[in-house]
């Protein structure tokens, strides 16, 4: 299975940020992927979440995912992509959402951010409403489960090993990394950690310069740096070897049967 990572720069006009979507989506079709992976907030950015959130948020069938269902059918790709969702219950606090679409354009399951990022001065719990952590949200996607995590979600290794445990050879993490000292070594040491303790390859993209720090990255189950990207937008491709996750697993029964 060939899977991108499609590393845009998104920002609030969401026409521009579908447009981006739409031509990332139809190189990485081009170039043979089967699953285009966007990054975390795709349809809406800024390097501060505020109240424009909210503003715009939609239901996951609302305009802009009946955008990207329509592109995944008509390109004939999976998608995920990280959207604002509309929260019933405090419509003052929207979700921050992983959406997955199918290659016909079918839902195939979404994530709600449950571990926001209120680190320093940045509080995104004061404008997102968290999920639940207990969602293990592992979508099939042409038969390969696929574990979906947002940003901060990565530096959990319990989150892993649930999705791992239930089926997950791929860990999709979608992210807007928030630049800083030795954010991008965190970024890149943790996907690697996540790939090799958990026995699976790990899809990591995140939003490009200057709102996040890019260098999007795959890594196979052993470690290997399969694809990355520097800082700019881009998109790269990497082949996920299902053969090989299935002889390091066999080889190493014991990995996954700790309970976490």
């Amino acid at each position: 299975m060939k899977v991108a990572l499609a590393q845009i720069g998104s920002g609030t006009d969401l026409a521009a940020n579908l447009a981006l979507i739409t031509a990332a989506a139809t190189a990485a079709r081009d170039g043979g992927a089967e699953v285009v992976l966007f990054p975390e907030y795709a349809m809406y950015e800024k390097p501060v979440v505020d109240s424009t959130f909210a503003e715009v948020a939609e239901p996951l069938h609302g305009p802009f995912g009946s955008a990207v269902s329509a592109l995944a059918a008509r390109l004939g790709v999976a998608v995920v992509a990280g959207l604002v969702e509309t929260n019933p219950v405090d419509p003052t606090r929207p979700f921050n959402t992983l959406g997955a679409w199918g290659a016909s354009g079918e839902v195939l399951g979404r994530h709600r951010k449950a571990l926001l990022y209120d680190v320093g001065a940045f509080s995104e719990s004061t404008y997102i409403s968290a999920g639940e952590v207990s969602d293990l949200s592992v979508v099939r996607i042409g038969g390969t489960g696929f574990g979906l995590q947002t940003c901060y979600e990565l530096r959990f290794p319990e989150i892993s090993r649930r999705q791992a445990r239930a089926g997950a050879t791929v860990l999709a993490v979608l992210s807007s990394w928030v630049p800083g000292p030795r954010k991008i070594a965190q970024w890149s040491t943790l996907a690697s950690a996540r790939a090799i303790e958990n026995i699976c390859h790990v899809a990591a993209v995140t939003q490009s310069a200057p709102v996040s720090i890019g260098h999007s990255l795959a890594v196979a189950p052993d470690g290997v740096l399969l694809a990355t990207l520097g800082n700019a937008p881009g998109l790269v491709t990497a082949t996920i070897d299902h053969d090989a996750t299935h002889r390091l697993r066999q080889a190493d029964p014991g990995a996954l049967a700790v309970d976490m």
